[in-house]
């Protein structure tokens, strides 16, 4: 597994660009309070999930690649925990991070 000052990074084997298809890869910034957010309402896979738990909890902004793929499911499953949990501060939190997330993949080259 790849890795960028020692946070490891999903495993891909993706063209980053090829002509005017977009890379495979996405880079995410996100902080320990997101990661933690991921974990525990965006259900990722195992394989996804270590890539997460090395910065959760932790202060500052952290950078991740993830996988076009696995970020879409990722965003969708937070979006059903949006409808699922209870609180308006946290509905709130998650729906934040959702677009963000899904502003990293729009602007991703």
């Amino acid at each position: 597994m790849r890795k960028i000052g020692g946070v490891p990074l999903f495993p891909s084997g993706s063209i980053k660009w090829e002509g005017s298809r977009l890379s495979d890869d996405v880079e995410i910034e996100i902080s320990g309070r997101e990661a933690n957010l991921i974990l525990r309402y965006g259900y990722p896979f195992p394989d996804q999930a270590p890539a997460f738990e090395a910065v959760a909890g932790k202060a500052g902004f952290h950078r991740l690649m993830i996988e076009r793929f696995w970020l879409e499911v990722l965003v969708g499953d937070l979006s059903r925990s949006i409808k699922e949990v209870r609180g308006a501060a946290l509905q709130e939190e998650l729906d934040s991070l959702c677009v963000t997330l899904e502003t990293d993949m729009r602007y991703s080259v």
